[in-house]
């Protein structure tokens, strides 16, 4: 790299940390110590949940400099593709970004044979073309046998519902990514890092998808053509608790430098069965060393579960946001160990009914312990916290006003954005990936502007009505309102954080005084959950390889596992309910029993079957 395009790099580095630390409230940096400090690197960042947001997180906190790959649609863009171009990104043109309808209907046959009905395979499709149909899946061209006939690479598993099926179909041609790889093993040759998002575009799933091959042919191709380079793969976590969201937190996991093995090398270099042998290794070494850094969990429902898990299981003392994505991922591991053991469900059920309870009472696992509170006492925090409301609601009132022209542009453009997203992809559940990044883009345009203009407006006013001044003093003055704006408005987001903060304090009060019962059953809940997941847990700690144990004591009737670590944000799950005996042995009071069992006429929706189907890869597919 560089001294010029260094000192670009650095200086972007620093607006982009002052861009995340607008956006999100905390973000944390893990394990930054096992990037290595000199030779060759290519960094694969996922998930991809948050579109251009996910490139200035990974920018602000990597170490070490590096050149990114970028879909050639968002480097053509005139604000994102600019800043592309100045900092050297490496545009590639993805299948996705130039997909076709296809002509007709298809259904999968045996024995890798795609069947047509009015299709024109011979003059729309190519050989290395890919066809994508039915719920995400995609089939690489072989052969073409005729229009309505051809031949694929590998079988495609389909679901029972799916079977005998004629679907609609898209068509992805094949791509020569050569231009690409040799730009990439130049950085490569120098020493420089590369950076890339493997998945092939972001999404808002609450797991990865599969891994697309590109970064291995790189790793593989820069490594048979020279061998004196040592080559390290290093997995990047990106984990947000809120992608959507501002004012959120997020955690970057740097994971172990994954090594290119010489065998692998050898077998890329024979070509035909045995590079694709190498890449899917490589592949494979790669999804593995992701989940040390990520967390991955078949649907949101099971996500949910997991996180209250993590909240009833730690100590007393909160944990840093680093360590509750680690347990998060722990337990995500458990979790598919133990699919189908018995305890495991039981353990499930009962998180289940305390997360549906806490709804039912509108407050969060951490506002539990709150709850032992007297009602005077509670009823005089109220009344101190509702001042404090209205104080900072009378000093913030001035700044949201003049913002709210902001907000309502910000939302309309992030909404609308969304909406195209979701209609352009197949794996976007809510296309909720690209509201983050859109906000940003249009308050980076919007704000300046806005501001200007109340600065035009002073400015206007000044030569109206106070004439005495010099019009050089008036645009003093109107620069001043302008400059000014931006710190008011940081000022009314950090007085929000207080504000929200004390807003959510409000509710478990008002539950103490109004039903004190209601709050120590649910206090008690649990407390009896806690020590079953603490047993729970510290039984299978071995699986787990925690770094400590949750202390347990044999007589638990005189010990009070309750847990006061504060949950960083979360959304209560819609799970499925307990059987009305399991929740009476979970209820001492009747009358708190029979208001809680009416939740078992609800029925609560799902976000869940997120699964993705395994995608086969293409040599120099990116």
């Amino acid at each position: 790299m560089t001294d010029q395009h260094s000192v670009t790099y650095q200086t972007f580095r620093v607006i982009f940390q002052v861009i995340s630390h607008i956006f999100f409230r905390e973000i944390k940096t893990g394990d930054a110590h096992l990037v290595p400090t000199t030779g060759p690197c290519i960094f694969i960042v996922g998930p991809h949940a948050n579109q251009f947001i996910d490139g200035v997180v990974f920018l602000s906190n990597n170490p070490r400099p590096s050149y990114a790959l970028m879909a050639s649609v968002s480097y053509d863009k005139p604000l994102i593709g600019h800043i592309g171009k100045i900092l050297n990104a490496i545009p590639v043109v993805r299948p996705q970004d130039i997909i076709t309808k296809g002509t007709g209907s298809i259904y999968y046959d045996q024995f890798n044979t795609i069947r047509g009905e009015n299709t024109k395979f011979k003059s729309e499709l190519k050989t290395r073309d890919f066809i994508l149909f039915g719920r995400n899946h995609k089939v690489h061209v072989k052969k073409i046998i005729s229009d309505t006939q051809l031949e694929i690479t590998y079988s495609v598993h389909l679901s029972e519902q799916e079977q005998g099926e004629r679907f609609e179909y898209s068509i992805a041609p094949h791509i020569d990514q050569t231009t690409v790889y040799e730009e990439v093993y130049r950085y490569l040759n120098n020493n420089e890092c590369i950076t890339i998002f493997p998945e092939g575009g972001s999404h808002d799933r609450s797991e990865m998808l599969p891994l697309k091959a590109g970064f291995a042919v790189m790793a593989l191709g820069a490594a048979a053509a020279n061998p004196d380079l040592d080559i390290k793969i290093v997995p990047v976590g990106l984990n947000y608790f809120h992608p959507d969201r501002f004012r959120s937190r997020a955690v970057v996991s740097f994971g172990q430098p994954i090594s290119i093995d010489r065998q692998d090398v050898e077998r890329y270099k024979l070509g035909s069965e045995e590079r694709r042998e190498a890449i899917t290794r490589l592949l494979d070494r790669s999804d593995e060393a992701f989940k040390a850094v990520t967390v991955n969990t078949p649907d949101y429902d099971t996500l949910m579960v997991i996180q209250a898990v993590r909240r009833l299981y730690v100590n007393k003392k909160r944990p840093s946001i680093e360590r509750v994505v680690k347990l998060n991922r722990h337990f995500a591991s458990l979790w598919q160990k133990l699919r189908g053991d018995p305890s495991l469900e039981t353990i499930v059920r009962k998180v289940r009914y305390y997360n549906d309870t806490l709804r039912f009472f509108g407050i969060r696992d951490h506002q539990v312990e709150k709850l032992n509170i007297r009602p005077s006492k509670a009823t005089f925090q109220l009344i101190k916290r509702i001042a404090k409301l209205v104080i900072m609601a009378l000093l913030g009132t001035p700044a949201l006003l003049s913002n709210l022209p902001l907000i309502w542009i910000t939302d309309y453009a992030s909404k609308k954005k969304q909406k195209q997203a979701l209609a352009g992809s197949s794996v976007k559940i809510t296309g909720k990936d690209v509201i983050a990044s859109w906000k940003v883009i249009v308050v980076s345009v919007a704000a300046p502007a806005l501001y200007g203009f109340y600065a035009l407006l002073y400015l206007i006013f000044l030569i109206k009505h106070r004439p005495n001044l010099s019009l050089r003093h008036k645009i003093r003055r109107a620069i001043c309102v302008w400059a000014i704006q931006p710190i008011l408005s940081y000022l009314l987001m950090r007085l929000g954080d207080t504000g929200l903060d004390t807003y959510k304090s409000i509710k478990p009060l008002f539950l103490a005084i109004r039903n004190p019962e209601a709050g120590e059953v649910v206090r008690q809940m649990r407390t009896d959950l806690s020590k079953d997941i603490i047993e729970f847990i510290n039984h299978h700690a071995p699986e787990l390889n925690l770094e400590e144990h949750s202390d347990t004591e044999s007589s638990s009737n005189d010990h009070d596992h309750s847990l006061l670590s504060e949950s960083v944000g979360h959304d209560m799950p819609e799970s499925a309910l307990i059987s009305q005996s399991e929740a009476e042995s979970m209820f001492s009071s009747t009358s708190i029993q029979a208001e809680m069992l009416a939740l078992d006429s609800h029925e609560y929706s799902s976000e869940s079957n997120f699964e993705v189907e395994s995608i086969e890869l293409e040599d120099n597919e990116i």
